[in-house]
């Protein structure tokens, strides 16, 4: 029988030149992106959390890129690695997820030496992020969260919206809860100003005494 030779890749020497710059080049944009997703995203979950996780992860990324890389047997170690672990933080906001997967672009281009290629694609992104998809530059800063909790069952949610819309210009109706003892209703309201909103909170406090009344940001104050 005739010999059967496999052309497998050979390990590819690591450049200690290319590979520093590359790790220089991935911890500044995952803490430029980590920077822009604390001051600009839309998220309302805890900022902290995730903003710390990115540049981490970036390195982390650049790491296994970099090893993966240089043998085809650590490759297919790193997938079945992979397959028995299972991450199990939710991820709450669509916007979270971006933030992740750019984090981890930054690290796959930058570990497998793509550094113009990634750099540009980064400024390109974050320029977007930027000037047109940051809460700072989108929308106005009227839009606000309400929730209220309430006992009472001589006051409807119905008055309550009633009562709303006399000072603010629209009332989204998010979620409405009914129970046995208690009743919730989350609202997303666009108001002018905090004294409209200190009249809000006025307003449905004389209507439901028992009640607790909670705003946070749909978008910043300015």
């Amino acid at each position: 029988m005739e010999n059967i030779s496999l052309n497998l890749p050979t390990p590819e020497s690591v450049n200690l030149p290319d590979l520093l710059i590359g790790l220089a080049l991935s911890i500044v944009a995952s803490f430029v992106l980590r920077h822009i997703y604390v001051s600009r995203s839309h998220s309302l979950s805890g900022k902290f959390h995730i903003g710390t996780v990115i540049p981490l992860l970036t390195v982390v990324t650049f790491l296994v890129i970099m090893v993966v890389k240089s043998s085809l047997a650590l490759s297919l170690g790193l997938v079945g690695a992979l397959s028995v672990i299972r991450f199990r933080t939710p991820i709450k906001e669509p916007e979270e997820l971006v933030y992740l997967f750019l984090a981890i672009g930054l690290g796959l281009g930058y570990g497998a030496n793509q550094i113009v290629a990634t750099t540009v694609v980064f400024v390109v992104a974050i320029a977007m992020i930027w000037l047109f998809l940051s809460r700072k530059s989108s929308a106005k800063s009227d839009e606000y969260n309400f929730l209220i909790d309430w006992r009472s069952k001589d006051v409807s949610a119905s008055q309550l919206v009633k009562i709303i819309s006399n000072h603010a210009t629209t009332v989204d109706l998010q979620k409405y809860d009914e129970m046995e003892d208690s009743r919730s209703l989350f609202l997303k309201i666009h108001i002018d100003g905090l004294e409209s909103l200190e009249k809000v909170s006025e307003d449905v406090r004389a209507a439901v005494p028992d009640g607790n009344c909670s705003f946070f940001e749909g978008r910043p104050i300015q």
